[in-house]
């Protein structure tokens, strides 16, 4: 059982009060027993000594008549004395109160033990006054009769002013006793303890030091709970790198707008803003120069939206403007623009000259979506076709486009689980060298047979494939899958060399090099018959990884391509720094072939390609003139559809042993 302080206390005081009064009731007994004794002993002590005194001087009875005055005087003087006798056995001698002729006697006189109980009950006390007449003893009775009116007057006199001093006045005392204590503790000791529980209001000092303290500290530290309350509740609702909202902020913002312009029926524009290239900034210049930026972006995004607009920074770069009260999208475009505007303009963050720009994607409430989760989709959605078309653009969301999205999350499922179903064939094209017109090797092209759409093209899933990192689960199958093929060719008397295309971030996982090296080595295929076919995106950072990765395989036995030479960041640097073997000229060039300068273009590059000592491949060859015209400028290899379209690997051993 739990006491709350004001209940312990009154337990405590009755406590006391019980105690108190036990003690007291024991004491007054005992009081009271010590007086009734002395007036007992007293009237007992003054009847015997004048039963002597009288015993002494009297010689016949009718002598008793001259102890008159004395014993009258006696009786006057008592106060517990009403009357004094003499009797002579029945026959009444002397009284001091001629009213009284008879005496009542005494009853129950063996039974009284306590000088109390012998007050109460006597009637009277006699003692024998003895004296000789004529030589022969006689005795009579002095009797001292008790005035029990005074005595019980006189013992309730006492009870009274023992009661008022030892009982009334200690009850006041413990209530004094009680209020003190609840105003100076009970009452204080529950205002903590509703401050604890509740905290609510503060009480005022307290009188006492301990309790004054103890409110001090928690006031004290409620005020810094609350301080530290507020500074978490911002810094949940806050960016802190930005000093904007942040996604929590965000959420609790729409979640009182949508029902609000859903009840006016109003609209407001959701703006998904991603900064374009601030990868390359951060990688380039540092994190302290991208930190720089974005906050210098956040106090212009600040400045240039109206008081009722909203701003957040939800992610690294990426930040939700929402827009309301615009009265048509001439209106919130010109808002667009003028962000587009204010962030392109040229920063110099810590010295450092910074461009940047930023694509905006716009989903409209409630036309594109009325939640917050569809809200972000959509806009998100509009913000990445906007980085298609060029960057530093704004796209509003439509539905064909949200359609297009679905159909690239289909894809993506679907290429997935073609893997599992093993829908992927490996086709082969065949190396042709220009001279002897022999097939001396075959390019692994991926093709996707699907049971229900059938043929589906490179091109419509090979680059996602590239941007959600499937890449490097499919492109470990087509090693594989190639390697196992050389194999399988090699038992047959097809003695070729086989090109697998390698990704960029397939190649620069962990340890790429050395897990084809062990595939190789596990498989007992000759290194030389290998060759990785690799874009110019892999050599552009230029890193001592991508180096030392190239020239392990280099040194193991692989043959390195550089694909598409000539599409993308090509530089001579590369062709220099990197034990590259073959050099690819892409198609797009040997179609312009037709042309006076394109000719001249890949005459450079089949010299150049000479002189640094590397064999020269020309793709997508389809006409005669084309490979006559490579054959005049000595080009090494050639593929194309005037040779052999891409085979499956049947089709492809018959092809060959037709033709060589």
């Amino acid at each position: 059982m739990i006491f709350s302080i004001q209940r312990f206390i009154l337990f405590f005081i009755f406590l006391l009060l019980a105690i108190f009064y036990v003690v007291f009731a024991y004491y007054f007994q005992k009081q009271e027993e010590q007086t009734s004794k002395v007036i007992y002993t007293t009237i007992l002590n003054d009847i015997k000594e004048k039963a002597y005194s009288i015993s002494k001087n009297i010689e016949k009875k009718e002598d008793i008549l001259l102890f008159r005055a004395q014993i009258g005087n006696i009786s006057a003087n008592s106060p517990f004395v009403s009357n004094i006798l003499v009797f002579d056995d029945n026959e009444l001698l002397l009284t001091t109160d001629p009213k009284i002729k008879k005496l009542e006697k005494n009853s129950f006189i063996d039974n009284l033990e306590t000088y109390n109980d012998k007050l109460t009950n006597l009637n009277y006390l006699s003692e024998n006054i003895n004296f000789y007449e004529q030589n022969k003893q006689k005795k009579l009775d002095l009797i001292y009769v008790i005035d029990k009116n005074y005595i019980n007057s006189y013992f309730i006199k006492n009870r009274d002013e023992f009661f008022i001093y030892f009982g009334i006045l200690p009850i006041i005392g413990f209530l004094i006793l009680f209020f003190i204590f609840k105003k100076y503790i009970t009452n204080p000791l529950e205002k903590l303890r509703q401050l604890a529980y509740y905290n609510t209001k503060i009480p005022k000092a307290f009188k006492i030091r301990e309790l004054e303290s103890i409110r001090h500290s928690m006031v004290d530290s409620f005020s810094r709970l609350e301080n530290e309350k507020k500074e978490l509740f911002l810094m949940a609702r806050t960016d802190s790198l930005s000093g904007l909202a942040n996604r929590n902020s965000l959420n609790e913002f729409l979640h009182r707008l949508i029902p609000t312009a859903r009840r006016k029926k109003e609209e407001f524009a959701f703006l998904f803003m991603d900064l374009d290239h601030f990868k390359t900034i951060n990688d380039s210049l540092g994190h302290n120069v991208g930190d720089e930026l974005l906050q210098n972006i956040s106090k212009i995004l600040k400045k240039i939206l109206r008081p009722n607009d909203f701003v957040a920074r939800i992610g690294g770069d990426e930040f939700v403007l929402i827009i309301q009260d615009f009265k048509s999208n001439l209106e919130l475009t010109n808002i667009i623009k003028r962000v587009q505007e204010q962030l392109a303009k040229p920063w110099i963050i810590q010295t450092h000259p910074v461009s940047t720009s930023c694509s905006i994607g716009i989903s409209i409430f409630p036309k594109d979506a009325e939640d917050i989760i569809s809200l972000m989709k959509n806009a998100d959605i509009a913000m990445y076709e906007a980085k298609k078309h060029g960057r530093n653009r704004y796209h509003f969301f439509t539905a064909e486009l949200n359609e297009a999205v679905l159909r690239i999350i289909n894809l993506d499922k679907q290429m997935r689980q073609a893997l599992k179903e093993k829908n992927y064939k490996l086709y082969y094209q065949p190396k042709v060298c220009i001279k002897t017109s022999k097939i001396i090797g075959a390019e692994a092209l991926i093709r996707w047979i699907d049971p229900i759409k059938g043929f589906i093209p490179p091109n419509e899933f090979i680059p996602l494939a590239e941007e959600n990192d499937f890449i490097i689960e499919l492109g470990e199958w087509i090693i594989d899958d190639a390697l196992n093929q050389y194999i399988n060719w090699q038992k047959i008397g097809i003695d070729i060399s086989i090109s697998i295309n390698i990704s960029a971030k397939q190649f620069l996982q962990n340890n790429f090099e050395d897990i084809l090296i062990k595939k190789i080595k596990d498989k007992s295929i000759n290194p030389n018959k290998i060759i990785l076919e690799i874009t110019e995106y892999i050599l552009i950072d230029q890193t001592d990884k991508v180096y030392l990765s190239l020239k392990k395989l280099h040194d193991f036995g692989i043959n390195i391509s550089l694909d598409d030479f000539g599409t993308g960041y090509s530089s001579l640097s590369y062709l220099k720094k990197y034990p590259i073997n073959y050099l690819k000229i892409d198609k797009s060039f040997v179609d312009d072939m037709n042309s006076k300068n394109g000719k001249i273009f890949v005459e450079t590059i089949v010299k150049m390609g000479q002189m640094l000592d590397l064999k020269i491949v020309a793709e997508g060859v389809e006409t005669i003139e084309q490979l006559q015209y490579l054959k005049s400028i000595s080009c090494d290899l050639y593929q194309g559809y005037h040779f052999c379209k891409p085979l499956s690997a049947k089709d492809f051993e018959e092809f060959y042993k037709a033709k060589n």
